[in-house]
């Protein structure tokens, strides 16, 4: 993502702060909602690069401001479609013709699995990463639901359910029990996610957008599963 980025000429939007990205070589503004997360992650204001507090749906950049837009699975934390759409109608107008719009997306896959299968892939070793299991159960549940949206709770319960033993889960995989806690932070939380499939995605971009088109990343746990969703601007 970091060499599409860099392709066209000209200064770059980063949704989010993501560590790898921020430090783009490139006159880089980056925007997100949460302060915090500047305060925490933020590597420094410099000549070339700085920091806005604000809405990715309601950015305060002038029209043709920016040559690419980039973000690492931003619309995943919206809502499909009408927050997927809205993210990219809001981003249109501040590219100029020609310019990018570039986006990892965790995306659903066709065929849909289960949880009693993710939870089966988990006990055979399949995931390397704790991460990996949280978002293949989220992809399971929605598609149990018929709906690409999530609540993020429903992550902790159906991980609850499959796995009541977190010693038994780490001894299994290598996972420390500090890394396995961290999926209490779904249980009290109201936020939702969406794993749209790769066709979901494809059928929201507006038509301002040409060329839409997804492409394979490096290969790495469930790469597969991560593919980078690329639109040029009319």
């Amino acid at each position: 993502m970091r060499t599409l980025a860099n392709e066209v000429p000209g200064k770059v939007l980063l949704l989010g702060v993501t560590r790898g990205l921020t430090d783009l070589d490139c006159d880089l503004t980056a925007i997100d909602r949460a302060e915090t997360l500047f305060q925490s992650q933020w590597p420094g204001t410099t000549a070339r690069r700085r920091a806005v507090v604000g809405d990715w749906l309601s950015p305060p950049f002038g029209a043709g401001t920016f040559a690419t837009c980039v973000s690492d699975g931003a619309f995943n934390t919206l809502t499909y479609p009408d927050g997927v759409r809205s993210l990219l109608n809001a981003t249109l107008p501040l590219l100029r013709p020609g310019g990018r719009f570039i986006s990892r997306v965790y995306t659903s896959p066709d065929a849909a699995e289960a949880v009693d299968t993710i939870a089966q892939l988990t006990w055979e070793g399949r995931f390397k990463e704790f991460q990996s299991l949280k978002f293949r159960l989220g992809m399971a549940i929605a598609a149990a639901n018929g709906s690409a949206n999530i609540a993020v709770k429903a992550i902790h319960r159906a991980f609850e359910t499959s796995f009541p033993d977190r010693d038994k889960l780490s001894a299994a995989t290598g996972w420390s029990r500090a890394e396995i806690n961290t999926i209490d932070l779904y249980a009290g939380t109201s936020i939702e996610y969406s794993f749209p499939t790769r066709r979901q995605i494809l059928s929201t971009i507006p038509t301002g957008f040409c060329h839409g088109r997804f492409i394979s990343t490096k290969p790495y746990e469930l790469s597969e599963f991560y593919p980078i969703l690329v639109a040029e601007r009319r």
